[in-house]
């Protein structure tokens, strides 16, 4: 058993509290709601995003992070990318145990133009608070696996026997988890993938043919995998959990945020409304912005990120842009 804590108690960190708990491991949970920390622990509920579910009476929640942190030595970053910068700042301030840091962000670092680890890593670097850096990564929508349907997702580490160490962690009946020490290649392709989900939703907003997905889909894979094979990643990588699996959900899924956006930009027929009134945190809009840079930075040409781009940041329409994708083809 071990003692593991989960920073933020959005969608995706009280999934994997849930399976954590179920794994037997004591789980707590660190938020800034009261009103959600209150509903853990008394109901055993998160209904900001899972309504009437039931998680694991074992897990426990609070607002006080240096509690949280007490007796931590497992430690999940389950915030979003933009919050990563404070929350570390806030760690590495009251933590007093070494531990196995595990990011679940599916993001990039936009001031570096790299994968996110770097960052968290060096911020980690010159403290005696991390033991090992992991990362999970795969087609995991929060609702399924609440519910315990059969989930497989990646462990990510550049050390093997670290992957395989959370993976043992985290594997169960319904969740099944496989190690992987292509860290960067699970990064980029975790991150990327949800730019290709916002297209796939504007694709199917306007009624495309099940041809047109599909080639989108196989488009994006393959400017994904351009990209991360330049950045270092193993080839094989765009095949796994991480890579493949995650980007057929998120990019065909009413299920997927990156997707839904994709599907409002189409109904409006303008980015820049949709975008301006949107509250969620759709991590695709940013990551496509850090891949068009890295791209551009490193002559790398990725044709659909180049069209996304231009609609999320440049205001071009929608529908007299969308199609453009087909017209530049180029396959790994």
């Amino acid at each position: 058993m071990k003692n593991v804590t989960i920073i933020g108690t959005g969608a995706y960190g009280t999934v994997l509290a849930n399976v954590l708990a179920d794994n037997s491991h004591k789980v707590v949970m660190y938020g800034i709601d009261e009103n959600q920390v209150m509903e853990i622990n008394d109901n055993h509920k998160n209904p900001v995003f899972f309504q009437d579910a039931l998680l694991n009476k074992n897990i426990k929640a609070t607002t006080d992070l240096p509690a949280a942190l007490e007796k931590t030595e497992i430690l999940v970053l389950g915030v979003p990318t933009l919050a990563i910068d404070k929350v570390v700042t806030e760690i590495i301030k009251y933590a007093k145990n070494k531990m196995i840091i595990i990011n679940v962000a599916k993001g990039l670092d936009e001031e570096n133009l790299d994968v996110l680890s770097k960052k968290v890593i060096k911020m980690f670097a010159n403290t005696n608070i991390m033991e090992s850096y992991g990362a999970l990564f795969g087609p995991s929508v929060a609702i399924e696996v609440i519910q315990r349907k059969p989930t497989c997702i990646m462990s990510c580490s550049e050390d093997i026997k670290v992957a395989k160490k959370i993976a043992e962690i985290f594997n169960n009946e319904y969740f099944r988890v496989l190690p992987t020490d292509d860290l960067i290649g699970c990064e980029i392709a975790a991150a990327l993938k949800n730019t290709v989900a916002i297209a796939s939703g504007i694709m199917f907003g306007f009624e495309s043919s099940d041809n047109s997905k599909a080639s989108l889909i196989t488009i994006g894979h393959n400017e994904i995998k351009r990209l991360s094979l330049a950045c270092g990643a193993k080839p094989e990588t765009s095949s796994n959990f991480a890579a493949l699996g995650d980007l057929i959900l998120t990019a065909t899924s009413r299920k997927s945020r990156n997707f839904g956006l994709g599907m409002e930009i189409a109904a409006a027929n303008d980015a820049a409304t949709v975008l301006n009134n949107y509250k969620t945190t759709v991590e695709g809009v940013t990551a496509c912005k850090i891949a068009y840079k890295m791209a551009k930075k490193m002559k790398i040409n990725l044709p659909l990120f180049e069209l996304v781009y231009e609609i999320l940041y440049n205001n071009s329409m929608p529908s007299a842009t969308i199609n453009n994708v087909f017209k530049d083809i180029i396959l790994v």
